[in-house]
């Protein structure tokens, strides 16, 4: 390579020329008329903290003004961007225009087929792809900007994960993949830093770069070689196999594991120990190192990571049995499964029934998955027969009772305070005591016993939508706060109501 040729490919040559093909924008007029520019004075030892950020930063690349930069590798950089047009605020992934040693046209087309595997997954768990175009010979994405990290960085700053807290990330990332697979696409290098976090506490997949087209005329062959992460890489990727959407399940199986554990599951000295352990140890017990992690749980980390591709469950699999253990390790209190939010019903039932109605579910949906056909379907139909079989508990614990048919007393009182003793007491079928024949005139909180109806002939509720005549048995029935009086009907229908018995009538439009 000449001293020229050097100079051109040098990261500081293309910095500049990155640089010198910007716009400037010096004074904001390509942002918009609605956005202001309001300069801050900030002194000498507030501008040292503010980090110092490359020169391009408030330059226009495209219809995009570059904010700041995220971050920078082999391939290219990731910048903050606006976009000027429509004034939402994007992730650029910019794609350098030369690598050394490695030739240009092919690493751009592996680029735009990054970009356009992911614009073709629409669902919530794939980071969206806006747009992908270039700016004089500099190609970029433009894509949803997720500013609240990684798994990997969460890990690193916080520890292992929670038990539900880990499965419903993983699970976001299995649906996500899920879909991929139904379109043919194999991701083939899931690993904790490219499982997004949003601020509502989700997870998205990002980073196709290595994506694989099932397609036979797919010009970019992959199978020949091992690419991906090594620390979650599959056997059969190392092998340079057949690859299917089982890889995607593999590494999806080591994310979950360092999720939960903060280690990998399998750590070594160098590469070639590492990728030797991944194809002869048998798949490490997490309860090693999570004793309290439920055994249905451990069972489907070891499943994904099973050495032969056929025995791990599809992406859909895991997403549902990962929901269901999500569900399963909240704490009983915290209403999760409950109609009532505080988890009082669950511990009655479970209590009545002798096992937890979590578990109940929990092993409904892992038989599904270990003995029905992998669909999605079958799934559904599981959580829709378990959440069936919840309302008939809840039926018979609050209608029909215990053993005897009556519930016990204690319960009722703690579950519904301030009712009468006897509330619910009374065994299925039977009635409440008739009021006595000597019992006459209108209850307590009746109007008549407060208001003399004078001249008004008809009575309502301010909120009600029929008129009694004043002397009618349901007229009694009416507090006396909410009474209206009205002395003809004509009036009662002049304030809109209409009289008893007869259909409402919508109002015409």
């Amino acid at each position: 390579m000449t001293d020229e040729q050097h100079n051109k490919d040098s990261p500081a040559a293309e910095e500049a020329e990155f640089e010198a093909s910007l716009i400037s924008d010096a004074e904001g007029k390509l942002v918009g008329d609605e956005t202001e520019v309001v300069p801050v004075e900030t002194t000498p030892a507030q501008a040292r903290e503010v980090p110092k950020q490359p020169a391009w930063v408030g330059k226009v690349l495209g219809h995009f003004r570059l904010l700041r930069l995220i971050g920078e590798g082999n391939m290219g950089r990731v910048v903050q961007a606006q976009d000027i047009n429509l004034h939402r605020i994007v992730a650029l992934k910019i794609l350098c225009k030369r690598l050394p040693g490695v030739d240009n046209k092919g690493h751009v087309e592996q680029f735009l087929r990054e970009a356009r595997a992911a614009a073709q997954i629409e669902h919530p768990n794939v980071v969206q792809v806006y747009e992908i175009n270039q700016h004089e010979g500099w190609w970029y994405i433009a894509m949803e900007l997720l500013d609240s990290g990684n798994v990997k960085q969460v890990v690193k700053a916080a520890g292992p994960l929670s038990v539900p807290r880990a499965c419903s990330l993983i699970a976001d990332a299995a649906a996500g993949l899920a879909a991929a697979h139904q379109l043919g696409i194999i991701h083939r290098d899931v690993k904790p830093a490219n499982l997004m976090l949003t601020r509502q506490g989700r997870c998205k997949v990002t980073d196709f770069g290595l994506v694989r087209l099932d397609d036979p005329n797919d010009p970019f062959d992959f199978t020949r070689k091992a690419v991906g992460s090594p620390a979650f890489m599959a056997p059969e990727v190392i092998l340079n196999r057949r690859q299917t959407s089982a890889v995607d399940v593999y590494s999806l199986g080591g994310t979950l594991f360092y999720a939960l554990t903060g280690k990998m599951p399998y750590a070594a000295e160098d590469l070639k120990k590492l990728l030797h352990k991944h194809l002869q140890e048998p798949v490490p017990d997490i309860r090693t190192l999570l004793p309290e992690c439920p055994a249905s749980l451990a069972a489907l980390v070891t499943r994904t990571l099973a050495k032969n591709p056929a025995d791990r469950p599809s992406a859909a699999d895991v997403a549902a049995a990962l929901r269901a253990e999500a569900i399963a390790a909240q704490p009983e209190d915290s209403g999760a499964l409950t109609l009532t939010g505080t988890g009082s019903l669950h511990a009655l039932l479970a209590s009545r029934m002798r096992l937890p109605l979590t578990s109940r579910i929990r092993a409904g949906v892992h038989d599904m998955v270990r003995t029905r056909p992998r669909t999605v379907l079958a799934l559904a139909a599981a959580l829709t027969i378990a959440l069936a079989t919840l309302s008939a508990w809840l039926y018979v614990a609050h209608v029909r009772g215990g053993p005897g048919g009556t519930p016990d007393p204690a319960d009722l009182a703690r579950l519904f305070p301030g009712t009468p003793e006897t509330y619910g007491l009374l065994p299925p079928g039977a009635l409440p005591k008739a009021i006595p024949a000597s019992v006459k005139g209108p209850p307590a909180f009746s109007w008549v016993r407060s208001v003399a109806p004078g001249k008004y002939k008809f009575v309502s509720t301010r909120s009600g939508r029929r008129f009694y005549p004043a002397d009618s048995p349901e007229a009694v029935l009416i507090r006396t706060e909410d009474l209206v009086g009205y002395e003809t009907a004509e009036a009662a229908r002049a304030d809109g109501k209409i009289p008893a018995g007869m259909d409402a009538v919508p109002p015409k439009q």
